[in-house]
């Protein structure tokens, strides 16, 4: 490093202070949520590599988001729930010393309500019995696919052999296997990330709520948090880890890649700039034009990955007098009353208020097509709060109903581009094989939710099966 910085001084005429710092290694990572901070502990300790892990935000973990109540001092998860007991999870927790065990799950009392215009609905869940033999068919009818997409893409299928089934708008696959009484909760539980889930391909609704997740449901797999229920845990340990090969609040602001190596320009939130010089690059990001702009994309790369469409999903935990203690009011259309399940939110939309615990907490998310800002998305918030009130589903705490304005932000995400996916016809043109093609092209690799599925556990098998063909 010393010597590279005083190469570059010599060449310009300066002395060694003027220049930014040079770090040589053997791969750098950009992003550190699941995949990268993962890879990163991969590559290091397993494959001994030299190893940089480069992340905007000030710590590792990606969708992880812990909050600490100050009134009460405990913590609350308010972005990723659990962990699918999938291929290493358990494993890589004991590795990282974090002692886990099976959450206990909050019964909440459930309100309906149509957040468009806040009046109630009368909505009526299918009974349990039905629910689960609805999952249990879901299941049968999808098992057979896992291959062709978990952990990731590896062994998806040419053209003429994708089977049909994967390819239907999931509201016509919910008709043909009569699961119909399983998709209030696979919406409810992650599916709401993908969108508009009645018309998204039922490739991606499996994505979001695939076998693993069935299986968790009906007791044939398990799930679990850490013993702490501070989900953020495993990333500290990991950033301890991992050390100064961390730079955290860092963005690469241009670079130059090649098959030979790549040297890759960064600065700090605080304006420090390094030079990084490293003969791999491993990409843990997802590949949309704001993230690649600083990595000069060729033709080919800009003609496969301007494909992608992709939901945004954001989170937060508030505070308002008018919801409900132990309840959640969840977003239900007027038109789902009483039973038809496939009647869905469309984008953009609020999914519903959780209560978390604590005094006063809730947790809410919004989905959305497309990008949508943070301020949009806790306007959105506000409206169909100050809906709910005004249509008397929620106490008005003041004769304003206005007086949502008044509702507390104590927390708040934007987990960005997430389940980012292309048509059935670009599938059937392709579009995988010339996505996976990307693999090692101008010496670089791609690994996260556009290349998988958007969970910890399976994202972590999945780099389990490409830092090998990374490294051969």
């Amino acid at each position: 490093m010393r010597v590279a910085s005083g190469f570059l001084a010599s060449a310009v005429g300066v002395t060694a202070a003027w220049l930014p710092e040079v770090i040589t290694r053997d791969v750098a990572i950009i992003g550190g949520g699941a995949s990268g901070a993962y890879a990163a502990v991969k590559l290091k300790e397993d494959f001994n590599k030299t190893i940089v892990l480069v992340e905007k935000a000030n710590r590792l973990g990606g969708h992880i988001n812990t909050y600490e109540d100050s009134k009460t001092g405990n913590w609350y998860d308010f972005g990723v729930q659990t962990w699918n007991d999938y291929g290493p999870a358990t494993a890589f927790f004991e590795r990282m010393g974090v002692p886990v065990s099976t959450p206990g799950r909050a019964v909440l009392v459930s309100r309906y309500a149509d957040f468009t215009t806040g009046a109630t609905v009368n909505f009526m869940p299918p009974a349990n019995a039905d629910r689960v033999a609805a999952l249990s068919r879901f299941l049968n009818a999808t098992a057979p696919y896992e291959q062709y997409f978990l952990p990731g893409y590896w062994n998806w299928p040419a053209r003429d052999s994708i089977p049909e089934d994967l390819l239907l708008p999931f509201s016509d696959f919910v008709d043909k296997y009569d699961i119909r009484d399983a998709v209030h909760q696979v919406f409810q539980v992650t599916g709401m990330g993908v969108g508009d889930m009645s018309e998204a391909l039922t490739l991606y609704v499996l994505g979001a709520f695939g076998p693993p997740m069935m299986r968790a449901f009906l007791g044939q797999g398990a799930s679990f948090t850490p013993d702490t229920r501070r989900n953020i845990a495993l990333y500290e340990a990991i950033q301890a880890r991992l050390g100064a090969d961390v730079l955290l609040s860092t963005v690469v602001t241009a670079s130059v890649r090649t098959s030979l190596g790549h040297v890759l320009y960064t600065k700090t939130a605080d304006g420090k700039a390094r030079i990084i010089v490293a003969r791999k690059l491993l990409m843990a990001i997802e590949p949309i034009a704001a993230n690649m702009a600083p990595f000069s994309l060729d033709l080919t790369e800009q003609s496969v990955l301007s494909r992608f469409k992709f939901s945004t999903v954001q989170a937060g935990l508030v505070a308002h007098p008018s919801l409900p203690i132990n309840g959640t009011v969840i977003n239900t259309p007027a038109a789902s009353a009483p039973n038809n399940y496939l009647a869905l939110p469309k984008p953009d939309f609020v999914v519903r208020f959780d209560y978390m615990g604590g005094s006063d907490l809730f947790r809410v998310m919004v989905v959305g097509a497309g990008a949508v800002t943070a301020e949009r998305a806790r306007d959105m918030v506000r409206q169909d709060l100050a809906r709910l009130m005004g249509a008397g589903t929620l106490p008005a705490v003041t004769a304003n109903p206005a007086a949502a304005a008044e509702l507390e932000f104590r927390a708040w995400v934007n987990h960005g581009a997430m389940h980012m996916h292309a048509s059935a016809d670009e599938l059937r043109e392709g579009f995988i094989q010339k996505l996976y093609a990307l693999q090692g092209r101008r010496g670089t690799w791609w690994t996260g939710g556009a290349f998988s599925v958007q969970f910890q556990s399976i994202l972590w098998a999945y780099d389990d099966v490409l830092l090998p063909k990374m490294l051969a």
